[in-house]
């Protein structure tokens, strides 16, 4: 038999996890004679493959840019806690913040969010929301708007339920003159199998005392569950657009990391989980009211072997160094960085190539206390220079 080098098992574990991850998609759209990129996505996740960062790349004069960041933190639970968005600043080459928001759970529940923008290099408050449940199932949302120093009461929205809990009306209303004025109204109906078949939307008509439809939703689905086609229509414009699915039925999606998992608990609270076997593409489509038919107008394809590769890579700077101490460490890892350069996100990687901490934001200071004990690699990045070296965890 064949000796294995640890080499060897390093490589084949690093090719066998890209395998079980969705890493990247790329939609483009036709131009009447052939298909063009638009753009991608690039798709980063811990060690419980919890997606923690989705770059968002535009297709610009032939070649891959960064256009945005958005970046998620997790508890003990796997719930997301807190996801910051960052927007890609092409003068000084960084990402720059943009918005965060801050989410609260009781008992495993999803009871607040908090939204805040960033203004001039501090965070301030934009909205937020308070959610009440009845037996676990979510009742009602409160939404509050920051208004110069304190939060002022908005809209709130009230669900009810049929008798296998799901979802049959969604109520929308605004907060005007001390009471309460109906705003919209979802309407959700479901097949046999409690699968969501269409979701129909009104808006209130203030004139006739009356709802009017503006909007709804159908999904086909298959046998298995997954969402061959979701078909939006726009009554007040009579524009139809239409999606439609493509998959390995072969495999299901739960074998893989991918970056449609539920990270609140109430992601999908108004749709079913799309895709049950392994999403490869989906094609969008424009319905010809002139020709009464469909035009395929975009694709997507989803990779599971690589990321897109950026026109400008990151690259090491010959002349730059970075240091950590104390190493080994059981907890804190600083950074020391020559050439006084400012960083604005750091990478540790296990020997497998597995990403399990990120920090995004000016750094010089990590905190690997949870990670387990063994050998690390620390990335540090400043614009598109990246510093990397090595150190233990004990």
């Amino acid at each position: 038999m064949k000796k294995i080098t640890l080499l060897m098992l390093i490589v084949f574990t690093i090719t066998s996890q890209g395998q079980n991850k969705l890493l990247s998609s790329i939609t483009q759209y036709y131009n009447g004679s052939s298909w063009e990129n638009s753009y991608g996505y690039n798709y980063e996740y811990d060690g419980n493959n919890n997606l923690i960062a989705e770059t968002y790349l535009n297709w610009d004069n032939g070649v891959w840019k960064i256009w945005d960041e958005t970046t998620y933190t997790y508890n003990a639970s796997n719930k997301v806690t807190l996801e910051v968005g960052q927007q890609w600043n092409a003068t000084t080459n960084t990402l720059e913040n943009s918005y965060r928001d801050t989410y609260t759970y009781t008992n495993g529940n999803l009871t607040g969010q908090v939204a805040e923008v960033w203004v001039n290099s501090n965070w301030v408050n934009e909205w937020k929301n308070e959610i009440t449940y009845t037996n676990n199932l979510p009742q009602s949302a409160l939404f509050y708007n920051w208004v110069v120093s304190q939060w002022v009461l908005d809209s709130r929205e009230t669900l009810t339920y049929n008798g296998n809990n799901k979802i049959t009306t969604d109520i929308g209303e605004k907060w005007v003159n001390s009471q309460w004025v109906n705003e919209y109204k979802s309407l959700l109906t479901y097949n046999g199998n409690n699968q969501i078949l269409n979701n129909r939307n009104a808006e209130w008509d203030d004139f006739n005392l009356l709802w009017k439809e503006n909007y709804r939703t159908d999904y086909v689905l298959d046998a298995t569950g997954n969402r061959i086609s979701e078909t939006d229509t726009n009554i007040i414009t009579n524009t139809i657009y239409k999606e439609e699915g493509n998959y390995d039925t072969s495999s299901f999606m739960s074998s893989f990391a991918h970056p449609f998992k539920d990270k609140s608990g109430l992601d999908y609270l108004f749709e079913d989980f799309p895709f049950v076997n392994k999403i490869l593409s989906t094609s969008q489509y424009n319905f010809d009211t002139a020709t009464n038919s469909y035009n395929e107008s975009g694709r997507t394809t989803y990779n599971y072997n690589a990321a897109i590769t950026l026109s400008v890579e990151r690259t090491e700077i010959a002349n730059t160094t970075i240091n950590v101490f104390p190493n080994p460490t059981t907890s804190i890892v600083n950074l020391n960085i020559s050439n006084a350069v400012n960083i604005d996100k750091v990478v540790v990687v296990d020997i497998t190539g597995k990403t399990v901490l990120r920090q995004n934001q000016n750094a010089t200071q990590v905190n690997v206390e949870k990670l387990a004990t063994g050998l690390y690699i620390i990335e540090a990045f400043s614009g598109n220079e990246k510093f990397q070296t090595k150190f233990v965890k004990q």
